[in-house]
C-alpha cells in the first residue's frame, strides 16, 4: 500500500521540479524597446487629460521588429476617443494593434477636438554590449 502511494507522489515532485527547472529557459532575457508618440503637438497636448503608452507586443522585441505609423482619432463632444483608424501602418499588424488599444484609452478636454492625427513609433534600444554578453554566458553554460 505504502508504494501506491509514494510512487504517484514521487511522480508529481518530479513533475513540478521538471516544470519549475524549466520555466527560467521559457523567460529568457528579450531585448528592450520603447514605444512612444513620435512627437506631440504643443496645440492639442494642452487639451490631453489622458494618454496611456503603446505596451511594445513581446513577440516583436523578440524578433527585433520596429515601426512608425500614423493614426487618425475621431472623437466624441465629450473628449473620449469615438474610433481609431490606421492612416499609414506601422508594417506589423500587430504593432498597429497595440496603438490602436493604446489611443482608445486617450481623453480630451470635452469638446477641444474632433480629430487628430497621431504618429507613433516602436523603436528597439539599442545595446552595444548586448551580444558580447550572450556570447559570455554561453560560453561560461548559463542563460540570460
Amino acid at each position: 500500500m505504502l508504494t501506491r502511494l509514494v510512487a504517484p507522489a514521487l511522480f508529481a515532485a518530479a513533475w513540478v521540479l521538471s516544470s519549475c527547472a524549466a520555466a527560467p529557459q521559457a523567460t529568457r532575457s528579450v531585448p528592450h524597446g520603447s514605444a512612444a508618440f513620435a512627437s506631440l503637438d504643443e496645440a492639442w497636448q494642452k487639451d490631453l487629460i489622458r494618454s496611456v503608452p503603446p505596451i511594445y507586443p513581446y513577440n516583436d522585441r523578440a524578433a527585433w521588429r520596429e515601426g512608425a505609423g500614423v493614426f487618425h482619432l475621431a472623437l466624441d463632444p465629450a473628449g473620449s476617443v469615438r474610433q481609431v483608424t490606421v492612416t499609414r501602418s506601422t508594417g506589423q499588424w500587430s504593432l498597429d494593434k497595440a496603438a490602436i488599444a493604446a489611443l482608445k484609452q486617450w481623453r480630451f478636454k470635452p469638446g477641444s477636438w474632433k480629430s487628430l492625427d497621431i504618429p507613433v513609433a516602436f523603436k528597439m534600444a539599442s545595446h552595444a554590449g548586448y551580444y558580447d554578453e550572450v556570447r559570455k554566458a554561453q560560453q561560461q553554460g548559463r542563460q540570460l
